[in-house]
């Protein structure tokens, strides 16, 4: 065959050829198949090589940073810390009988349990008087640190041991306050309520998004106990004037309620340590950023992956810089308001591009906290209200007709808004009383019939019922 044919060469190429075509289909799919996933593989290969190479410049102390942003250039004179952690280090823990009693009052207890619970606030006596010199100081700030490594998980562990401290003292607190009302010392139990919501207002509006929340529990237990004390007592006018002066103070003066910029704390961080760092503010993806950048479309984050078009460091940081804003447009936004917008502009997030998912899973909890933040300020409103009405009946005898008549006599600056309804709030006289009350979270007027928690009692802030402010619920 090969003097017939002649060239060797070209005949052994033909016979191979032949042979190939021979193979069965299976096979040659088969070898195909592999050809195919070599060559992505090869591709994959020499396209993450930027992921690969190269390392992070940690360029910013963002604890540091942190610690700047809540200080805001104060003087330490002016921090109340140093105060609320020495209160909390010289707090005798509450005997369990009277942590099952919460919602008693020392007028409830028998001799022997009355006894015990006067050796107790005496024994907390050096911690109370810390904790109002804390509160008579003009702001409060942390002092946070964290290993570079850990930062997310130090800030929120080391915050998680103080604040059940801060939890711990509001209760003893709270029993001082009420020991101090069934004695008929309203004055002192009066302003040291007035020190407890302090307290919380200086949890608020600054630092992890984790202490701004207890410092709200603490401001609400701190109302509900000056409710409790002007329905169950009669309180003097100039006690109420007094209180009503500080309150509006206090208010006026206070940071926001709710502010998220310390959060981003924990996202500029992990993007230092995801990309590069080109000197002017840039710089590409690495595989440890890897995490920040999936989004909840599974076509696009195949697309990036294949196509290796991750965003870098500016779109980053651009992203969470618009999802933060959105927020800050939320929480300043009424509930009547947010609920009266067009659907899809009520999406919060609806603009971001990218959209990382582990960004977006903050979104719940989020909302969830700009609800709380319009119950405490219309807890305030409604406060100030109440104490208004009754300075007013203890001056003319009777109470207003409208709210009208608080503000032309001088007790009211303003008409207090019900976010919840955008009009000020629902004030009827009744015979010898008055009723106040919001809309609620249902956004609709339910003639100031008061909500039912899951016990079937009446609960404030439920999903149906208004929230009645006066009087209390149950009374």
């Amino acid at each position: 065959m090969i003097a017939d044919f002649g060239d060797p060469k070209l005949l052994g190429i033909l016979m191979r050829r032949a042979k190939k075509r021979c193979r069965p289909l299976w096979q040659k799919a088969m070898v195909r198949s592999l050809q195919v996933l070599g060559i992505c593989i090869l591709y994959l290969l020499v396209c993450s090589i930027p992921l690969l190479v190269g390392k992070p410049t940690l360029s910013v102390d963002y604890v540091e940073w942190l610690n700047e942003l809540v200080r805001a250039g104060r003087e330490e004179a002016e921090n109340a810390r140093p105060y609320y952690e020495k209160a909390c280090e010289l707090n005798v823990e509450m005997p369990k009988w009277l942590a099952d009693n919460m919602s008693s009052w020392p007028s409830d207890f028998n001799d022997a349990d009355s006894k015990l619970l006067t050796d107790w606030l005496q024994e907390n006596r050096k911690a109370v008087e810390k904790f109002r010199e804390g509160a008579a100081c003009s702001g409060y700030w942390p002092n946070y640190h964290a290993d570079e490594t850990r930062l997310d998980k130090d800030l929120v562990s080391n915050a998680m041991k103080i604040l059940p401290g801060y939890r711990r003292l509001a209760f003893t607190m709270r029993w001082q306050i009420r020991r101090q009302a069934d004695n008929g010392d309203l004055e002192a139990a009066i302003s040291d309520s007035v020190a407890l919501s302090k307290f919380g207002g200086h949890l608020q509006g600054h630092g992890l998004l984790i202490e701004q929340l207890v410092g709200i529990a603490i401001e609400a237990l701190a109302h509900g106990e000056i409710f409790s004390i002007l329905e169950r007592t009669a309180v003097h006018s100039h006690i109420l004037n007094s209180t009503y002066q500080q309150l509006e103070e206090q208010f006026g003066r206070q940071e926001a309620v709710i502010s998220l910029e310390a959060e981003k704390v924990f996202w500029y961080d992990a993007i230092q340590r995801g990309f590069t760092d080109d000197g002017q503010g840039n710089g590409r993806l690495l595989a440890r950023g890897l995490p920040f950048v999936v989004t909840e479309n599974l076509t696009d984050n195949l697309w990036n992956i294949v196509s290796f078009n991750f965003p870098d460091r500016e779109e980053m940081v651009a992203e969470i810089e618009r999802y933060y804003a959105e927020f800050d447009n939320v929480l300043s936004a009424t509930p009547r308001r947010l609920h009266d917008k067009p659907a899809d502009e009520r999406q919060t997030n609806h603009r971001v591009k990218i959209a990382p998912v582990l960004l977006k899973h903050n979104t719940p909890a989020y909302t969830r906290v700009s609800a709380l933040t319009w119950r405490v300020k219309t807890d305030r409103q409604a406060l100030l209200t109440v104490i208004a009405a009754l300075r007013y009946e203890k001056a003319k005898g009777r109470y207003p007709a409208d709210l009208n008549g608080l503000i032309e006599a001088g007790y009211l600056k303003t008409l207090p808004l019900d976010p919840y309804s955008n009009e000020p709030l629902v004030y009827r006289r009744t015979d010898d009383n008055f009723i106040l009350y919001s809309f609620g979270p249902n956004l609709k007027d339910d003639g100031g019939i008061s909500g039912k928690g899951i016990s079937g009692k009446n609960k404030q802030w439920t999903d149906e019922g208004d929230t009645v402010f006066w009087p209390l619920p149950g009374h």
